[in-house]
């Protein structure tokens, strides 16, 4: 390989269609798979409980958020938020966090839904934070087992002066067959 065969391929980007494509094909595929595209799958209000933030021997800033509640409204459902769940996070030096959280919802048929969410949060000039996530849902078996079937992308909305919510939006991303 070396730096020979990463020239060739910076040669053969140029040499694409106006030489600013950039895809899996300049790698040796046969094609590219595509931008993904998005559907909004839920919305989510985290309702925290008061944070444990502490330095530890190592150095670094470590959080956690409790997640006492809250509330979910997805394509024809909506869920509660158990108490329980928590949002754990590491503060990084340049005052973002790398989050990852883990709560259960509760379905309004009962059904149970764990979902993993992890991500970066990063401050904004307001003091509020924006996040970017990847979010998993664990689902067992009937009548909402494609929320478990799918790929999530989340933004995250930690809004300056309300240390009590975190607004979260889920967007699916569908693989086609």
């Amino acid at each position: 390989c070396g730096l020979g065969r990463v020239v060739r391929i910076c040669h053969l980007g140029a040499r694409r269609k106006g030489g600013s494509k950039m895809d899996v094909t300049l790698l040796g595929a046969s094609q590219s798979p595509g931008r993904p595209e998005l559907r909004l799958a839920c919305v989510i209000r985290a309702d925290l409980g008061p944070a444990v933030e502490f330095v530890t021997t190592q150095g670094w800033v470590r959080a956690m958020f409790p997640i006492i509640g809250g509330q979910a409204i997805g394509q024809g459902w909506t869920a509660h938020i158990l108490p329980g769940g928590a949002d754990f996070a590491i503060g990084l030096p340049d005052g973002s966090y790398a989050i990852e959280a883990r709560y259960c919802l509760e379905m309004a048929d009962g059904t149970p839904v764990m979902v993993t969410n992890a991500g970066k949060m990063v401050t904004q000039p307001d003091g509020s934070y924006l996040g970017r996530t990847r979010a998993t849902l664990e689902v067992p078996d009937g009548p909402h087992r494609a929320l478990g079937e799918a790929v999530y992308f989340g933004t995250a909305l930690a809004e300056a002066g309300d240390a009590d919510h975190v607004y979260i939006e889920l967007w699916e991303a569908p693989v086609s067959a």
